[in-house]
């Protein structure tokens, strides 16, 4: 039996919303109905609302798992590196593994549509590669098309995961450096991919204008595609190419963003070239945690190679990449 308030069929619905805000609604079973009154399964200390309480049979409503982990089948020692989170771009997973849970991706992918029904598709990752740098992908369940239409902080964008890099986990970093820029700002994106950083940038803040870069046709093109989309075609400009190169070829720069995490400070000569005084870049580096202090110097020193006198203004310490690396972004200031 679950404790109910009766209450008159006109006055269901503000009740119910009165009960919830406070706490006192029963969200472990439905509602039920007796003739013109509705029975709103209650909870806590007696309530003095003016309608009457009475004990009646309801329906339990069913609860879905969401931890996809206690679904899983699998030997008991191997729960323990199961992880905890996974990319999701979109309708689309994107699952990490140890090589022990490997043989097992394909339950974990089940477990996984099981417990979010948002998901269309998931892939197991295994790993960045080749020049692009694009994730290699092995579908595990769903739709074999990957592309999909991800939204953050108000910016919709098409991805496809298996064509171009995109890390959905970088979302408020993206928003960060789009609350740094000031109006009237020309800024570059040295490694744009499908245009993250400048479509929030420009969402979220008024430069003059975004050159964004990659050598990535793929991406290119679809950056080309969300920038329409998000009507921003008089503010971004996709440039397919080599940063190394396309860079000469750009304006004075109030700001770069350099996100090569695995090389960009090969690259901070060029982007030093092009830097206004007083401006700003956001170099990013996956790190040993022990070099992160080596790292700064050798920044400073590439800096004074170009002739430049760079200052280090913050560091970030942005995601953990394993147990003893992390992303960090290094905020420059000339």
């Amino acid at each position: 039996m679950v404790r109910c308030l009766r209450v008159p069929l006109e006055d269901g619905e503000s009740v119910r919303n009165m009960l919830r805000q406070s706490g006192f609604l029963d969200l472990s079973h439905q509602i039920g109905r007796d003739e013109d009154h509705l029975l709103i399964p209650i909870v806590g200390a007696s309530l003095d609302l003016g309608y009457e309480e009475v004990d009646r049979d309801l329906s339990a409503i069913p609860r879905k798992e969401t931890d996809y982990r206690k679904l899983l089948d699998i030997p008991k020692e191997l729960l323990e590196s199961l992880p905890s989170s996974f990319d999701v771009i979109g309708d689309v997973a994107i699952l990490k593994l140890d090589e022990t849970l490997v043989p097992h991706a394909p339950q974990i992918a089940d477990a996984m549509m099981a417990t979010n029904s948002r998901l269309r598709s998931v892939a197991l990752d295994r790993g960045v590669k080749g020049e692009m740098r694009v994730r290699d992908l092995e579908l595990l369940r769903g739709d074999e098309d990957l592309s999909s239409v991800h939204t953050e902080y108000g910016v919709s964008m098409e991805i496809d995961p298996s064509l171009a890099y995109f890390n959905p986990r970088l979302s408020r970093e993206r928003k960060r450096i789009a609350d740094l820029v000031s109006e009237g700002e020309v800024i570059a994106d040295m490694f744009a991919g499908v245009g993250p950083f400048p479509l929030v940038i420009c969402k979220h803040s008024s430069p003059s204008h975004v050159f964004a870069i990659d050598l990535n046709p793929k991406a290119v093109e679809m950056m080309r595609r969300n920038i329409e989309r998000n009507r921003l075609q008089d503010r971004i400009s996709a440039i397919e190419g080599d940063a190394k190169e396309s860079v000469r070829d750009l304006p004075d720069l109030d700001r770069v963003i350099m996100n090569l995490p695995h090389m960009s400070e090969e690259f901070l000569f060029y982007a030093l070239f092009k830097l206004r005084p007083g401006g700003q870049i956001h170099l990013y580096k996956i790190l040993e945690r022990d070099d992160l202090a080596s790292f700064q110097e050798r920044v400073l020193s590439i800096a004074s190679t170009s002739g430049r006198t760079v200052e280090i203004e913050g560091v970030q310490e942005l995601k953990t990449y394993s147990p003893t690396m992390s992303v960090y972004c290094f905020d420059l200031r000339c």
